[in-house]
């Protein structure tokens, strides 16, 4: 189990003992006390959870949204618990998608000309600042309607406490500065803190936009200092630089990101391995691949690369497989995910992954003409 899904346990398994503790402790004397009983008891908690979740997910996403305006960013998109709006030929449009985040996801790009200059802090800490306003206002009304005559009062009261506890339970969620299953605005700021880190930070945000706009020729800033933002970016060079066949100047950015191991995630180090592991295989003699493989590729890492659903890890996977440890059922594996991966390629990254895949199916079948391995091969589909 990844250190990611261990934390993430931890905190949806805290998530649960909280819930738990408000429900045996005040809803439980708000129970007594209210004037709805069975079935309309429980709609009333149903109907007040789900209000306080979609009130909460929209006021941290008008924090983020805020924020990032204070901090000199673009609005790409706001999404609120799938509802993604967005702008396109200047009109704003409405569809559901998927997002990185416990209720919600607001996409920012620095104003032009504000690369160095953009200010990640308020889009970050607006969210804490406006669930204190909204904590105030919270123990405000419930303070007077709880002590009312009126018992209707007294439900609202408790309604209102609810959605401030589920106000605090996202909050929770967001300032935890350690990454789990999304990246939290806690962990963005532990990284930011570092001046460096926030030059890189806006740099990756730019350079993510523009592979999404479909750009093809984007000029990548490298960073020298590896940090998890410094070595997206430098992931991103990498991926042009293999485009062009540039295998020594891409293996030179890769041991850097690969020697700093331990200042990333692990899923960033698994696959600028993955890249180096698939440029010692596609770019040298057998040999020499086979001896970095067996010296510096630990089991454990091997592991991991086959289970990372990425293009870059199956390319080395199905390498690794199909040259190093000769296995076609493990390339069959490597095979049957490739699809999933492709998905998730960025358009524009596309034919150039086509084309990295298919050089590196063609070396299998090379090598093992009687595998049938030729069905796999990718193509580009309008």
């Amino acid at each position: 189990m990844k250190k990611e899904d261990i934390s993430g346990f931890i905190v949806y398994l805290v998530i649960i003992i909280l819930a738990v503790v408000f429900g045996v402790t005040v809803l439980q004397q708000h129970v007594y006390e209210s004037t709805l009983t069975g079935f309309y008891y429980i709609l009333y908690i149903i109907g007040s959870v789900a209000i306080g979740t979609i009130f909460n997910g929209i006021l941290f996403e008008v924090a983020h949204v805020v924020g990032a305006k204070i901090g000199k960013y673009d609005i790409i998109s706001v999404n609120i618990l799938g509802l993604c709006f967005y702008k396109e030929e200047g009109k704003i449009k409405v569809r559901f998608k998927s997002y990185d985040g416990l209720t919600g996801e607001t996409k920012i790009i620095p104003k032009e000309g504000m690369i160095e200059k953009a200010n990640p802090y308020p889009y970050l800490l607006f969210g804490s600042l406006f669930y204190a306003i909204e904590a105030a206002i919270v123990m405000v009304i419930f303070s007077i309607f709880r002590v009312s005559e009126n018992l209707a009062l007294r439900d609202v009261a408790y309604a209102v406490l609810i959605i401030g506890a589920i106000g605090l339970v996202i909050l929770f969620y967001n300032i935890l500065p350690f990454r789990i299953d999304s990246i939290t605005d806690g962990y963005r700021i532990t990284m930011v803190s570092n001046p460096k880190n926030r030059a890189a930070f806006n740099e990756l945000l730019k350079v993510d936009y523009l592979i999404k706009q479909g750009h093809t020729d984007i000029e990548v800033r490298i960073f020298d200092e590896i940090t998890n933002f410094t070595a997206d970016l430098n992931l991103n060079k990498v991926y042009a630089l293999l485009d062009k066949r540039s295998y020594k100047e891409a293996e030179e950015i890769l041991d850097k990101i690969i020697d700093a191991k331990e200042e990333i995630d692990e899923k960033v180090y698994i696959r600028a391995r993955a890249q180096k592991i698939y440029i010692s295989i596609i770019n040298k003699d057998l040999s020499e691949a086979r001896e970095y493989y067996d010296k510096e590729v630990p089991v454990s890492e091997r592991r991991e690369i086959s289970n990372d659903v990425s293009m870059a890890s199956i390319r080395a996977y199905l390498l690794m497989s199909g040259l190093l440890d000769k296995s076609r059922s493990e390339c069959l594996i490597a095979l049957n995910k490739v699809y999933k991966a492709f998905k998730r390629t960025p358009k524009n990254r596309q034919s150039t992954e086509v084309m990295l895949f298919n050089e590196a199916l063609q070396k299998v079948i090379d090598a093992h003409p009687d595998w049938e391995l030729e069905g796999y091969r990718l193509k580009i589909t309008n």
